[in-house]
């Protein structure tokens, strides 16, 4: 029995109409997959830029992480060194180890572990990325070569880089107390390996009043009548990250 032909019209167009419904979405979903290729080649693209040294992230990790040793002009007037007798000389702007960018990079990575290296210089290696490392040496080559201008860098890094109250303190001190209290405040920085007598503080065990934090983060151990190997630092820090720092120092401790 045949179908009227009005059935088959209609069968007809409804083929029709699903087959656009079906072209519609196949081709909405090719969009939609265009759209995420090419976000996620944007995405790649930026982290690859982001990966490639430059004289602005060198000042960042020296500024952060050797400025304490090697001074903030780079001449050796670090807080350490200046603290702890026979302490070798941190200079960097005279070239009295690492002379090219090999030697640079390979002091950075290995530090101490060096034959010609003092053991005070701890490998940085596994802590910095390749980026960090290839960058800070840049800087340090840069230092060497054009002083003037490189530490005018320093300068506008050190003045412009602005944080939000709540992660000041943690900033202060990974840049300036984790070298000898260490990341968690227990006492087992890099320098506890040399500095012994006394060795840094277990923070974490501290039960004094931030009161008495200001005022030896302020004036230093020896003026505290504590170790004279805890550097004062009141001429490097501003008011307020030190009390953003003491509030974070509060925040290690096992009994809060």
């Amino acid at each position: 029995m045949r179908n009227s032909p009005e059935y088959e019209n209609e069968s007809r167009r409804g083929r029709k109409r699903m087959m656009r419904i079906i072209c519609t979405h196949f081709f909405t979903m090719v969009l939609l997959w265009i759209s995420l290729l090419t976000f996620t080649s944007a995405t790649f693209a930026n982290d690859k830029d982001d990966t490639t040294p430059s004289l602005e992230k060198g000042v960042d990790v020296y500024v952060k992480r050797c400025s304490l040793c090697h001074g903030s002009q780079g001449m050796g007037e670090g807080k350490i060194p200046l603290k702890i007798p026979n302490y070798p000389n941190t200079s960097l702007v005279k070239a009295l180890k690492a002379k090219t960018a090999k030697e640079i990079h390979d002091m950075i990575v290995y530090g101490g572990m060096l034959d010609d290296v003092s053991k005070y210089m701890p490998p940085m290696g596994n802590e910095l990325t390749w980026t960090q490392i290839e960058s800070v040496s840049m800087f340090i080559q840069d230092l060497r070569t054009n002083t003037e201008e490189t530490l005018l860098l320093v300068t506008k890094y050190q003045n412009g880089n602005s944080v939000g109250a709540n992660n000041l303190g943690k900033q202060v001190y990974e840049a300036r107390c984790v070298l000898c209290h260490g990341k968690d405040g227990l006492g087992d920085g890099r320098m506890a390996r040399i500095i012994k007598n006394p060795p840094p503080f277990n923070l974490t065990l501290s039960g004094v009043p931030k009161f008495y934090l200001i005022d030896i983060i302020s004036k230093g151990g020896e003026a505290m009548g504590r170790s004279p190997q805890m550097p004062p630092w009141s001429d490097q820090l501003a008011t307020n990250e030190i009390e953003a720092v003491v509030d974070y120092i509060v925040t290690l401790r096992k009994d809060k």
